[in-house]
């Protein structure tokens, strides 16, 4: 809140104004209709409005104030969290559900959630694997910005190595498929990233160089031996189909069909069965569910798309995943125009911070705060000066014209 008072003169300019203004219309009349012809809790609604009115602001919060020297430092930071990260996942992977490192918050039950091999998805600092994902995506990308986007020093390499190992472990330590799919897009990213910016082949073959060392010392270490048949069976089972008969390039097949492409297809598979203006905004968070049913659970589906369609009904539904497909191929753009320019840093990040702002999950507060943090900083990296100096940002296109 603060944050936003302070900053609000910055985004009162026209091209932040762009994209803040649509928002400043939704969230108001889904708070209307919410306590008009939908759920009608006052409270539901306001929580469900803020993430409109409050969250996603802060998104060119971070673009009109963080220069490209700002998100190497937040780069460097998120480095130096992943490790003690890793150590604590390794920790609760082998420790009980009950135990008090994997209790949920509030104290009662676990936050551990089901993987395989009698092992559970170790959840880390936050309440839930999600945060896990969110939180080594983003580390992904910030590794590979200091190798390629920094000029390290002996010391700084010595640190990314460390860093990039305690990356590679907590993959099968978290037995997460979508953790795997975050490093896959962030790996994309980077191969992009270095073939528009034309770089130069003994940089590029010594950054993953560094990153296949990492990874054949990481596959030593007994935290990863000891989930990495848990992790596979996870993969193996979690796909429904059998390994010997379709190969590993037909689970992966599955899992993108069954498992990526419901969340683009599904919400208008059931507009339907939704009422016109929606059931409200609010309704598919868990306070929302808490305040209506006495129960915690996403009542209108957890994907993205889904719960604004349920939310907030067709008109307005429609509107807001328009303007996230707006926001997020006007961030690729920039990306890509910058990398071919030399500006790496953009386009490494957008590995991280596309899909989620494409799709991701709003009604969870830990995904909402990645997706806020990971697109603001895709943004910010397209600052290369003083942050008082807002004309280095190009202009947002007009979403009514174009």
């Amino acid at each position: 809140l603060l944050a936003l008072w302070w900053g609000w003169p910055l985004l009162r300019q026209r091209r932040w104004q762009v994209w803040l203004q649509p928002l400043m219309v939704i969230g108001p009349l889904a708070f209307l209709l919410a306590i008009t012809v939908g759920h009608g809790d006052i409270p539901t609604a306001l929580y469900g409005a803020r993430i409109l009115m409050l969250q996603l602001p802060l998104i060119f919060l971070y673009a009109a104030v963080f220069t490209r020297e700002d998100v190497i430092r937040f780069a460097w930071v998120m480095l130096w969290l992943s490790i003690p990260m890793t150590v604590l996942l390794a920790a609760q992977s082998s420790l009980p559900d009950s135990h008090i490192l994997n209790v949920a918050p509030g104290g009662e039950g676990t936050a551990a959630f089901q993987g395989a091999m009698g092992r559970s998805r170790p959840p880390g600092v936050f309440t839930f694997i999600s945060g896990v994902v969110s939180f080594y995506s983003l580390a992904a990308a910030s590794l590979f910005i200091l190798l390629y986007g920094t000029s390290l020093r002996l010391v700084g390499r010595l640190f990314c190595a460390v860093a990039g190992i305690a990356l590679v472990v907590a993959l099968p330590v978290s037995i997460s498929r979508s953790l795997l799919a975050g490093y896959v897009l962030v790996l994309i990213a980077v191969l992009v990233t270095l073939l528009l910016s034309r770089t130069r082949l003994l940089p590029l073959i010594s950054g993953f160089l560094a990153v296949a060392i990492a990874i054949a010392i990481a596959t030593t270490i007994p935290a990863f031996q000891d989930t990495s048949a848990a992790f596979i069976a996870r993969w193996e089972g979690a796909g429904g189909v059998d390994r010997e008969e379709v190969g590993d390039a037909g689970i992966v097949s599955y899992q993108f069909e069954k498992r990526i492409l419901p969340g683009f297809t599904a919400p208008f598979e059931g507009l339907e069965r939704l009422p016109f203006l929606g059931y409200g905004i609010g309704m598919g968070t868990n306070v929302g569910a808490r305040r209506l049913t006495g129960q915690v659970g996403f009542l209108l589906g957890e994907g993205g798309w889904e719960a604004s369609f349920g939310e907030l009904g067709l008109p307005l539904g429609l509107t807001f995943v328009i303007w996230r497909i707006a926001l997020t191929l006007w961030i690729l753009r920039l990306a890509l125009r910058d990398a071919a320019r030399g500006n790496r840093l953009p386009l490494i990040l957008a590995g991280s911070s596309l899909l989620t702002v494409l799709s991701g999950q709003l009604s969870q507060p830990t995904g909402l705060g990645f997706l806020v943090l990971s697109g603001g900083l895709t943004l910010a990296a397209l600052n290369p000066g003083d942050v008082y100096r807002p004309s280095q940002v190009p202009k947002a296109p007009n979403l009514l014209s174009s």
